[in-house]
């Protein structure tokens, strides 16, 4: 009996190794599953509280960080766009996400999703490191505004919907942009 569980568990992972091995991959970031990341968000809890109006802080967001003019930037952005993914998903490892807020755990499988499936971006190179490097600093200074807003509010529910409200902004600013055919890929 034993001898049939190992080989049926060692068939079905080779199985499955021979799948995902299969599955094609031209890492780009999946505009379908942005699109599912930025409704979960917007319908994760209810309308901004107004009571949370009376603290609210103005992070301005890092359009420079997203700047794209010449095909020689692609990668810089990609790469930019991958760390916006990473930061995202570190901003909810966090304790204490609202209990009343739906589907966190749907969203945060759909961005590690993407990110597991888009490591490759990291191993690109891009013209200009100085470029990516920048990017990147501007992202990381935005990232970390959040997070001390988050801190500074105890983790409470102003925090988080401050953190939505600025996901939120940050996902439509990506899907805002036309980048179908630099950045994204419809598979799903």
């Amino acid at each position: 009996m034993a001898a049939l569980y190992a080989f049926t568990w060692l068939f079905t992972v080779i199985i499955c190794m021979a799948r995902v091995c299969s599955m094609p991959t031209n890492c780009r970031l999946q505009r379908r599953l942005m699109e599912e990341s930025h409704n979960l968000v917007e319908r994760m809890g209810e309308r901004f509280p107004l009571h949370c109006l009376e603290g609210s802080v103005l992070v301005p967001f890092p359009d420079t960080a997203f700047q794209f003019n010449t095909s020689q930037q692609a990668v810089a952005l990609e790469k930019t766009m991958y760390l916006t993914l990473t930061y995202i998903y570190s901003l909810f490892d966090e304790d204490g996400v609202p209990v009343q807020w739906k589907n966190v755990d749907v969203f945060q499988n759909i961005i590690d999703r993407q990110i597991e499936e888009n490591q490759c971006i990291m191993n690109k190179t891009p013209d200009s490191q100085d470029d990516f490097v920048r990017r990147e600093k501007v992202l990381k200074e935005y990232f970390d505004k959040i997070a001390t807003v988050l801190k500074e509010k105890n983790f409470d529910v102003c925090g988080w919907e401050f953190v939505r409200k600025e996901i939120l902004i940050t996902i439509q600013f990506i899907l805002n942009k036309d980048l179908e055919d630099v950045l994204f890929t419809s598979r799903g």
